[in-house]
């Protein structure tokens, strides 16, 4: 059984301000244009091949960096989310580290890295629909 433990609160309380500057940006715009929010997990070996995995599109950054969290969980239950440390810092766990990170526009990413230099990297990019 997967035990799921909430993310500290210093990657809350960023994702939550990210959410809730995003809400006031689009009260303000015009409906010219919308966003969508691709939520994609990478996995890069070695610095040469590297895979990617659209998890899944979304209107909100809400839903995206809520996405976002939920996959992580789902391919790294080793992780607890209690290893995350302050944003854009890494914490070292075993001989891999982890972190987070927030975009200009307020999404999330969680990145593994491990000792042979692979990087896992689940994240969500924003994109305009024309």
């Amino acid at each position: 059984m997967i035990h799921t433990y909430p993310f500290p609160a210093d990657l809350i309380d960023e994702v939550n301000k990210a959410h809730y500057e995003a809400s006031r940006e689009d009260l303000v715009q015009q409906v010219t244009h919308s966003d969508v929010f691709v939520v994609v997990h990478e996995k890069m070996i070695r610095h040469h091949e590297a895979e990617f995995i659209i998890e899944g599109a979304f209107y909100t950054l809400d839903s995206a960096n809520n996405k976002t969290m939920e996959i992580f969980r789902q391919y790294y239950p080793d992780y607890e989310p209690a290893s995350f440390y302050a944003k854009n810092t890494w914490q070292a766990v075993g001989e891999n580290s982890v972190g987070w990170y927030l975009s200009r526009s307020g999404t999330l990413s969680l990145e593994v890295h491990d000792h042979d230099g692979n990087t896992c990297r689940i994240y969500a990019e924003r994109h305009e629909i024309e």
